[in-house]
Parts: structure tokens; C-alpha cells; sequence
């Protein structure tokens, strides 16, 4: 019983202090008495207020690395008819790009996230787009440049993009507050598109205007992009001239038709520990997937339908000439498994070390691992 009596104390104890905290700022826009802040480094408490409401265990709750309501979420969000191993149960998986060249070209992707942004703001399905990365927007040549900043398809080679893990669901609280009533659609990655399920679940007041959930593929949060930049920098390679990380048992930087060899280790060290043990690369619980893996060209990405309310975006963007796609063929699927089972594989091991070495892990590893598994 005693986290029902102090639920931040207890997301301290097992989440905050043990590591495992993403950053997602979940347990911020849940808190009643606004009583938690996070930054990009931190979470912490403004003031205690387990005086106040000391059965208030929200914070905890809502958490995505924590028990409650996890399987809950995969029950009610993650029905497709279709299931791979590594990827969960989808609808449908395809290559996709951005029609607009500008958005290829300053996501360094397919721009497939910004232009499914783009054609639900078009089509009347949301009022606003949250994302969890900014851009300079440039001089970007189409009238669309002042809706929605630019968003990368690929997050392990987004290097000139400032990735904000700890704000976005910040920002999604307050962009609710201030247009009451407005839908908005939410691009985050794994661990945000779980904080926003089980807000869902919740019923917490945000939740009512969620528009679709576009789920960005995630192969870890590296704690610094600058950190990575600066170990790139040290072996002679120029940021501007990185296309791709790719990871098989090193990471890959591909510099045109050259690539550079990391050891993982060099990575791994750079990792925030709850992405270490975070086993979901594609955004289970996401309305799309979004992402690339090796043998897709630069200016294509994956694109993976998981709902109905997904399934109907996506039509809309092929009808309205936002993006154009294809189905995948079973190359590019079965690169993805392989992406999606190598972070399973790390994120199993830094789990059994974590045990061996008696710290706390996250409540919610084995279901997502049963879910991922199938």
C-alpha cells in the first residue's frame, strides 16, 4: 500500500532514481497540482505534494515504464489484424516519401511524418500538430511552410535536428490549454505514444482532443546528439555529410558510398538507461509507424498502418497527393524484424544485467516483451 499513499516517492524510488525515466514528461501533464517539473536533464517535484493529495498516485500510474494499465493499452490500441515479431500487429506495411521535395530534403527522410501532419491539418481532422523535435523551417518554397516545422522520418540519423524528448508531452498539455477544444495530433516516439495511451486510458482531460498518434521508429534516445556529433567529428567526419547510422553488429555511418565503422559499446555508453532496456523500435501502440531501415532509399521511409483512424490518414494523404506509397516488399520487412529483434536483443540483456545486479527494472518490460514476442 505504500505507493498508493505517495505515488511520486514511489515513481522517485523505481523509475527517477533507478534511471529507468525517459524524460517523457507524462507524469508532468498528469499531476493535478502541477506539483512536477521536467526539464531536458531532470524530473523533479516543484513542491511535495503528497500533503495535499497524498492518495494521488497518477504521476505513477501514468508512467510508460510502469505497471498500471499497460496491457490495457496493448488491448485496446493494438488490435491489427496482422502481426510480426519485433513489429506487433499492424494493419499494413509500405514504403512511402513526402510528394514535396522541400520536406525530403529538410527532414533528410521521406518526410512522410510532416506530410501526414500536413494533410490532417488540410483535411480538417486536427487543429494543431505536436511534434517532439523542432527545425529550422529555412526557405522552404511551398505555401505550407508556416503550418508545421519540418520532422524527421529517422531519428538514429537526425543530427541537425534538436530532438526534445522531455518536453513534448509539455507542450501537448499546454497547446490543449491554450485552444480549448481543438484536436491535435501527436508525433512523438515509443515511450510518448505509451504515456498517451494510458493517458487515454486515464481519461485525463487532454486526452479528448487526440487526434492521430504518429509513431516515430527509435533505435535509442542517445542521451546527447551534440556527444554523438562530437565522437563522428573526432574521426574526421563532417555532420553535413552523414546520410544514414545504420546498426547491425556496429553502427554504420554511411558518408555517400563510404561508411565508418562505431562499435556499439562506444553508443551503448551514451544511452539513457531506461531506452536500454526499452525493446519497442516501431511505436507499438502508434495510429502509424513512421521510420527506415537499411535497403530503403534516403528519400523513402516505412511506413507501418497499425488503426483504423491510421488507415483512414494515410488514404487521405494518397488521395490528396501528400505522400505516395507502395506495399513493402518482404526485403524491407524482413530488415525491419531484424532492426526491431537487435534493439529486443539489447534491451533483454541490459535487462538480466540489471537483475544480476540487483537494480530495479521496469514493471512494464514483460508485457511489452509478450507483445513484441506475440
Amino acid at each position: 500500500m505504500e505507493f498508493c499513499f505517495n505515488g511520486y516517492q514511489q515513481l522517485q524510488k523505481k523509475i527517477i532514481s533507478s534511471e529507468i525515466c525517459t524524460l517523457c514528461g507524462a507524469c508532468e501533464v498528469a499531476c493535478p497540482m502541477n506539483a512536477i517539473e521536467i526539464t531536458e536533464t531532470n524530473n523533479s517535484q516543484v513542491y511535495d505534494c503528497n500533503d495535499i493529495v497524498p492518495e494521488c498516485r497518477i504521476c505513477y500510474d501514468i508512467c510508460p515504464h510502469t505497471g498500471p494499465n499497460i496491457q490495457k493499452v496493448f488491448d485496446e490500441f493494438s488490435t491489427g489484424p496482422s502481426f510480426l515479431p519485433g513489429i506487433g500487429r499492424f494493419y499494413s506495411i509500405k514504403i512511402a516519401r513526402s510528394t514535396f521535395g522541400d520536406i525530403r530534403e529538410l527532414t533528410g527522410s521521406g518526410g512522410v511524418a510532416t506530410s501526414l501532419a500536413l494533410c490532417a491539418l488540410e483535411e480538417g481532422l486536427v487543429d494543431a500538430v505536436v511534434a517532439s523535435e523542432t527545425k529550422e523551417l529555412g526557405n522552404m518554397k511551398f505555401q505550407l511552410k508556416q503550418k508545421i516545422p519540418p520532422i524527421s522520418d529517422f531519428l538514429p540519423s537526425m543530427l541537425s535536428v534538436h530532438f526534445h524528448p522531455a518536453a513534448v508531452a509539455k507542450a501537448f498539455d499546454s497547446l490543449i490549454k491554450g485552444y480549448s477544444g481543438s484536436r491535435v495530433a501527436f508525433v512523438g516516439v515509443p515511450c510518448h505514444m505509451i504515456a498517451m495511451r494510458k493517458l487515454q486510458i486515464f481519461g485525463h482531460k487532454s486526452s479528448d482532443e487526440l487526434g492521430p498518434l504518429i509513431g516515430l521508429f527509435c533505435l535509442w534516445s542517445i542521451s546527447s546528439l551534440k556527444d554523438l556529433i562530437e565522437s563522428l567529428e573526432e574521426r574526421g567526419v563532417e555532420k553535413a555529410k552523414i546520410r544514414s547510422i545504420e546498426l547491425d553488429s556496429e553502427f554504420n555511418v554511411n558518408i555517400g558510398s563510404n561508411q565508418i565503422k562505431i562499435p556499439t559499446k562506444e553508443i551503448w555508453e551514451r544511452v539513457r538507461e531506461g531506452c536500454k532496456t526499452c525493446q519497442d523500435l516501431t511505436g507499438l501502440v502508434s495510429d502509424v509507424s513512421v521510420g527506415r531501415v537499411e535497403g530503403v532509399s534516403p528519400d523513402w521511409s516505412v511506413l507501418i498502418i497499425r488503426s483504423k483512424n491510421g488507415e483512414d490518414l494515410v488514404n487521405r494523404a494518397v488521395r490528396g497527393k501528400y505522400i505516395e506509397c507502395s506495399e513493402a516488399d518482404a526485403s524491407v520487412k524482413e530488415n525491419l524484424i531484424s532492426l526491431s529483434m537487435k534493439k529486443k536483443h539489447f534491451a533483454e540483456e541490459e535487462y538480466k544485467e540489471d537483475i544480476k545486479r540487483g537494480l530495479l527494472t521496469p514493471e512494464a518490460f514483460e508485457v511489452l516483451h509478450d507483445n513484441i514476442a506475440g
